[in-house]
């Protein structure tokens, strides 16, 4: 039961953790900032601006 809690916690976060850094991108903010407060790669955030303007 504990794995599952973990994995569920897990998808959680990086979900908010993929909103935040799509509001960070629609206002504009630099791929090095959302880098660092995501904790996302440059690649990863790079991927989630291309889906965004899509």
């Amino acid at each position: 039961m504990g794995d599952v809690m973990e994995k569920l916690i897990a998808k959680r976060e990086k979900e908010a953790r993929i909103s935040f850094a799509k509001e960070m991108l629609a206002n504009n903010e630099s791929i090095d900032k959302i880098v660092k407060y995501s904790k996302f790669s440059v690649k990863e955030v790079r991927a989630l601006a291309a889906k965004m303007s899509a």
